[in-house]
């Protein structure tokens, strides 16, 4: 039975996944969560109520670091060290408080305020950056691999929904480039409507 991955085309946790099945065959269930109709289906398949969510022969998998790790014990897409481990730790946290963020500002608040827990996103998201930039001057992340995806989804991500500003990080323009014109990229690239 094929794999059947529900998400939304936008969201880099969703997008990292579908880069890593872009030559397997699977299912994708797009998905606009604040609709009502899939937020209930969404609600039905996922108490966590969130995407993305895959299911394969009887099992269903609510998060997207659970649906890596269970796709690689399958198909040894990657072999993960701590380091490696502790790298998709810190871009995943760079992710959650870049969504943050954003729904924030779609519901109405003014993410320029001197508030803690807004601060608090955009330190992590600068520390992240901070950390990862030794990294990706180094080319510790030009292998196309299940880490570099993470990268690529969150920056194109970030950048997308002005979460990120690039202008002083140049090394992380390079590494959007070295990998923009992947079949993986290009196939699952967010809709600019």
């Amino acid at each position: 039975m094929p794999y059947t991955l529900y998400g939304s085309q936008a969201s880099p946790f969703v997008r990292r996944l579908r880069m890593l099945l872009n030559e397997m065959k699977y299912d994708f269930k797009e998905m606009n969560i604040f609709e009502t109709q899939d937020a209930v289906i969404l609600n039905k398949i996922n108490p966590l109520n969130q995407v993305p969510v895959l299911q394969h022969d009887e099992k269903t998998i609510w998060d997207s670091r659970q649906i890596f790790q269970y796709l690689n014990g399958l198909h040894h897409f990657q072999k993960l060290d701590w380091k490696e481990e502790n790298l998709l730790t810190s871009i995943e946290g760079a992710m959650d408080s870049g969504i943050s963020l954003v729904l924030m500002k779609r519901s109405g608040m003014n993410i320029d305020e001197n508030y803690m827990f807004i601060n608090r996103q955009k330190e992590r998201i600068e520390s992240v950056l901070d950390y990862l930039s030794p990294v990706v001057k180094d080319h510790g992340l030009s292998q196309w691999n299940f880490s570099a995806m993470t990268l690529y989804s969150f920056l194109d991500w970030a950048l997308f929904r002005n979460v990120i500003n690039l202008e002083q990080r140049s090394e992380f323009k390079s590494f959007l480039e070295m990998h923009s014109n992947r079949p993986a990229v290009t196939l699952t690239a967010i809709p600019k409507v």
